[in-house]
């Protein structure tokens, strides 16, 4: 070939780097941007983050990396065409007030196209029966399949809740899954069900109407959210499972782009920040978790109390479907203590109790008692179940270590297999004690907890966090 040929060529490869790198070069400078305001927003009155304290700012730290870090996996893997299971939340990437007791999935997916979800589960009796204390491997308590059309959060404003912007369409859970005698299931997921399909089925598109306007639109779903629960966390296992697009099995995917690249920059450089102020924002107007914000003479989340279990307050959003929620928040000193006492006529089929710092993550599950299930808190001989939200070990079963928060906000989470008659809904109550005096309020068989005994309870919890989170 001549070489003219080869000095065109050249000049046209060498243009061509030149734009990709102009591109990405620019890219690149909003993504520093959009990290410098996430961290601007650490400490910026502006963006609602809690007191300054050498804690509360380490740990702020941390929560913007495990967003940063969430983002990144998510972008750079995951693609509707190519799909799979991520971890959204995990030891490092906690965020929205996350429940300890669940390991939380997403795939994302195309409501064009139909996908097959498979796997296989251990012993599932307990989903049949509600009963407690199988002691094989088995399957998680609870396990929820829903198709969701975005997470929360992305636009840093409060309005996303009201426009609806994160709804469930669909879902599928533990009661209701068809499992086959060997543990083994199958999912179709798509925007309307197949007439020869008559096993499991998830919409990935469908006419909704957003509560708060009124409006009615057909909604697309950008995910598949998978929850595992788990209550007796020494027995119940996860489970083993993988996602397909029917249509694009065995295609390659197409190589990384400089457009591809820079559009993920740039959406992460948006999100970033904003993901920050929303849940901040989310804690101090509609929560209250610092003042009386509406001036009402009241706080949505009372101090050393807690609301009645009811479901989740946003009209639009992707909590877990058909759970019941209760919260409040704890302020406490060395010597005292906040006692909840929870009441359930109809025992729960999962019940559990959570703490969150003042960014909205769970306290160290692992290495600490910071939360407890039904199976880890068995009911009282009264019929109760009593939580002790105290900064010290009071030595009897129901202590919720605060890991030295001296303040924070609390939830509860309830799951039935039928929600109960208004009558026989679970009632909760609270009361700050001195840590000395909580005999006068518990049962008196309440169970003694040595220190051996604890170190026992915690090592189950990091046995089981580990194999939870394994990356092995």
């Amino acid at each position: 070939m001549s070489r003219v040929f080869w000095l065109a060529t050249a000049l046209i490869l060498s243009s061509g780097q030149a734009t990709a790198n102009e591109q990405l070069d620019k890219s690149w400078e909003m993504f520093s941007q959009g990290l410098q305001q996430a961290q601007q927003s650490l400490s910026d009155p502006a963006s609602f983050p809690p007191e300054p304290t050498d804690r509360n700012l380490s740990e702020g730290y941390r929560y913007m990396l495990g967003h940063l870090g969430r983002m990144i996996e998510m972008e750079m893997r995951l693609h509707p065409r190519y799909p799979e299971f991520f971890r959204s939340i995990d030891m490092l990437r906690k965020w929205t007030a996350e429940n300890p007791d669940t390991m939380y999935l997403k795939a994302p997916i195309d409501s064009t196209g139909f996908y097959k979800v498979s796997g296989s589960i251990a012993n599932t009796q307990e989903w049949r029966t509600s009963e407690r204390g199988l002691a094989e491997p088995k399957a998680p308590r609870m396990v929820t399949f829903q198709t969701i059309t975005d997470v929360p959060g992305a636009t840093g404003e409060l309005a996303e809740m009201a426009n609806c912007m994160s709804q469930t369409l669909d879902y599928v859970n533990s009661f209701e899954l068809e499992v086959d005698p060997a543990g083994a299931f199958e999912i179709l997921v798509g925007p309307q069900r197949p007439s020869e399909h008559n096993g499991n089925f998830l919409l990935s598109k469908k006419r909704m109407t957003c509560p708060s306007t009124g409006a009615e639109t057909t909604r697309h779903a950008q995910f598949l959210s998978v929850r595992e629960i788990f209550s007796d966390w020494e027995h119940e296992k996860t489970i083993d499972m993988e996602i397909v697009r029917l249509d694009a099995q065995g295609e390659s995917r197409p190589p990384m782009s400089a457009a591809y690249m820079s559009e993920k920059l740039e959406k992460m450089a948006k999100e970033l920040p904003n993901q920050i102020r929303f849940w901040q924002l989310l804690q101090e107007v509609p929560l209250e978790i610092r003042s009386d914000v509406n001036g009402d003479g009241r706080r949505n989340m009372p101090v050393n109390g807690i609301n009645q279990p009811a479901p989740p307050f946003t009209a639009g959003g992707v909590a877990g479907a058909q759970q019941l929620y209760a919260g409040g928040i704890f302020e406490l000193g060395r010597d005292e203590a906040m006692i909840v006492k929870v009441t359930a006529p109809v025992e729960p089929h999962y019940v559990g109790f959570q703490l969150s710092n003042l960014w909205f993550e769970g306290p160290d599950q692992q290495n600490y008692v910071s939360s407890l299930t039904g199976h880890q808190l068995p009911v009282s001989s009264d019929g109760s179940r009593y939580y002790i939200v105290a900064h010290r070990d009071p030595g009897v079963a129901g202590w919720v270590d605060t890991t030295g928060l001296a303040k924070g906000s609390l939830s509860m989470r309830f799951i039935f297999r039928e929600n109960p008659a208004a009558g026989n809904m679970p009632k909760a109550n609270a009361q700050l004690v001195k840590l000395d005096d909580i005999h006068s309020v518990l049962p008196g068989d309440t169970p003694v907890v040595t220190p051996e005994q604890r170190k026992a309870e915690v090592a189950i919890r990091q046995s089981h966090i580990k194999m939870r989170w394994r990356g092995h």
